[in-house]
């Protein structure tokens, strides 16, 4: 029981630690420096409190996540919103973490390379579900492990490489500049970066999914959930920084790149333009704090592209970070898989094998649809939308008078996040993009089945 709680530890750590801490969080911690660092604590300590609960409720209860929202909670309808929000999550996760092996085995950016990478990626996670069974979570375990030490030997390297490669003086000042950004308490806060930078961080904790409320319902009884998560608070942490660090070095590198392709006449003009279109794609990842993280996700995916050709051992380099991004997103998405298979098996009494193929299936074509530009960006904008109001939602049952919880702390919890997702929702449908207007308007159309309630609850019975 004693391995079972340590590899459950691990199975925490992986689903949380995700796609999020390369993609989005490094943006504020360097834009913010440390006083968005402290603000950033906010939501998390809102996260771990939720996520403690939930994942508690079930575990005292010993209930299963349905039968705690239909006997306790009476709102069966929740799980249906939940396990919506699970496969939009999922499609985000397999999509990006796929995109990053195309820059990983140095492939063309088409289409097809990258709807091969999705398939693969669906169909190794939905194998090692089936073909590891009992040793699923020692699996979870060894890639958390590696991605973990990926990620912070990438940093150093990095550096090491950036600071070797460069020789202008304009790009070591671009990167004294972001990196003395990230550890500045002087670095100004802006209301909608803060806003973004709130909301992103309630998305990297992965609530929303209902996957605690699964955790919990199988859980070791001498799994201490409070010090899982303060690890696992400590290891996000290092993970969001370290890549802040990649990403600011990264700019020096990025700079250097682009005047030494405009100054050399054997490199074609359009290579040029590229070269400097990243650099600048970079630096307003590292300056603008109100850009919305819809625009600042893809831009991790040009650090290979500026690193390739620009500095000594750039191949083997790519392929740590980018191995990195993708073990990070492959656990994520094995307990997704997992957790909704499981939730959908106890909704409609499939068989494990028929609800794994379908969370697989429909995790694929949500996939595979944001291989079309307008539709990622829906997508993508979604859960930032309307995540805090799915995470609200998720908490509700935690208000029942049977599992003895604060009802004053957490409604007060999840009024907090029904005003941020109606900010975030507000921003979204003012947007000048008819894609964002139409990914906010996906988001909200999640919560359908709560009109439904009374039917399940009458069917039920």
């Amino acid at each position: 029981m004693r391995k079972v709680s340590v590899l459950m530890a691990f199975l925490i750590t992986g689903y949380i630690l995700g796609i999020w801490n390369f993609l989005v969080l490094p943006k504020y911690y360097i834009n913010f420096g440390l006083k968005g660092f402290l603000v950033s604590l906010i939501p998390t300590l809102i996260a771990l409190f939720l996520i403690y609960s939930e994942a508690d409720s079930t575990k005292k209860t010993r209930y299963l996540i349905y039968e705690l929202f239909f006997k306790i909670a009476r709102t069966p309808a929740l799980i249906f919103v939940l396990l919506m929000f699970l496969l939009v999550m999922l499609g985000v996760m397999t999509y990006y973490s796929a995109y990053g092996l195309i820059f990983m085995f140095g492939l063309s950016n088409s289409y097809g390379y990258v709807a091969l990478m999705i398939i693969a990626t669906v169909l190794l996670s939905a194998g090692l579900l089936v073909l590891a069974k009992g040793h699923t979570l020692e699996f979870i375990s060894v890639v958390s492990i590696l991605f973990i030490l990926f990620a912070i030997a990438a940093a150093f390297l990095v550096r090491g490489q950036a600071l070797g490669a460069i020789n202008s003086e304009q790009a070591h000042l671009y990167i004294k500049e972001a990196v003395s950004s990230i550890t500045s308490f002087g670095q100004p806060l802006s209301g909608k970066g803060i806003l973004y930078l709130i909301v992103s961080t309630l998305v990297s904790f992965g609530l929303g999914t209902g996957v605690y409320y699964v955790i919990g319902s199988f859980s070791p009884e001498d799994l201490d959930f409070k010090k899982v998560l303060v690890g696992v608070f400590i290891l996000q942490v290092i993970i969001s920084f370290a890549a802040a660090f990649t990403m600011a070095y990264s700019l020096g590198v990025a700079y250097e790149g682009a005047q030494r392709a405009y100054l050399n006449p054997n490199i074609p003009p359009a290579e040029a333009l590229k070269l400097s279109i990243q650099f600048q794609s970079i630096q307003q990842y590292t300056t603008n704090s109100t850009q919305s993280p819809m625009h600042s996700i893809g831009v991790f995916y040009a650090i290979p592209q500026v690193l390739r050709g620009n500095v000594k051992n750039d191949t083997s380099l790519i392929v740590l970070l980018m191995l990195s991004l993708y073990l990070a997103g492959l656990t994520t998405i094995i307990v997704l898989m997992e957790m909704g298979s499981q939730m959908l098996s106890e909704v409609m009494q499939f068989s494990r094998t028929q609800s794994l193929g379908f969370i697989s299936l429909l995790g694929m074509v949500v996939s595979g649809a944001m291989l079309v530009h307008d539709t990622r960006t829906m997508f993508v904008v979604a859960p930032f939308a309307v995540g805090a109001l799915v995470a609200g939602a998720e908490a509700y049952p935690l208000l029942s008078s049977e599992l003895a919880y604060s009802r004053g702390l957490i409604g007060s919890l999840i009024a907090i996040l029904l005003g941020i997702g109606a900010v975030t929702v507000y921003y979204a449908f003012t947007s000048p993009s008819a894609a964002v207007k139409v990914g906010a308007l996906l988001g909200l159309v999640l919560f359908v089945p709560i009109f439904l309630n009374g039917v399940l609850l009458k069917s039920r019975r």
